[in-house]
């Protein structure tokens, strides 16, 4: 599978992320390692941000924070992904209605060689 349109629609994909109880985002990957637009999200991530997959798509991960996202934890963030490391964090992300929640995260790079093509996201409220 070659490109995302194919895998993000492959049965396997679609029933695993499905399926999962925590929220899963899928961002491609681009140049500068920080201003991904999202390409998949499964119904765990609607159920806990409150936004919708039509809201997001095409949208930046970066919708989900605000005033008290921690600059240094986005830093990090950045470095992990550019560096194509496994990130794995918590810090403060907002909802649609503005209410902060606490999150925990890991980012995974998605290799084809050495090129990274994609980002997997998966999330989860801790508050």
């Amino acid at each position: 599978m070659n490109n995302s349109k194919e895998l993000l629609e492959s049965p396997l994909f679609k029933t695993v992320a499905g399926l999962a109880f925590e929220s899963v985002m899928v961002t491609e990957a681009t140049a500068d390692h920080k201003n991904s637009v999202i390409v998949y999200v499964n119904q765990a991530f609607s159920n806990l941000t409150g936004y919708s997959a039509e809201e997001v798509l095409g949208k930046t991960p970066g919708l989900l924070q605000g005033p008290e996202t921690e600059s240094g934890v986005k830093e990090r963030l950045a470095e992990d992904l550019k560096n194509n490391r496994t990130f794995h964090g918590t810090t403060i992300n907002y909802r649609k209605d503005g209410s902060a929640f606490t999150i925990e995260w890991k980012i995974a790079p998605v290799m084809d060689g050495g090129t990274a093509t994609h980002y997997v996201a998966v999330q989860r409220a801790i508050d």
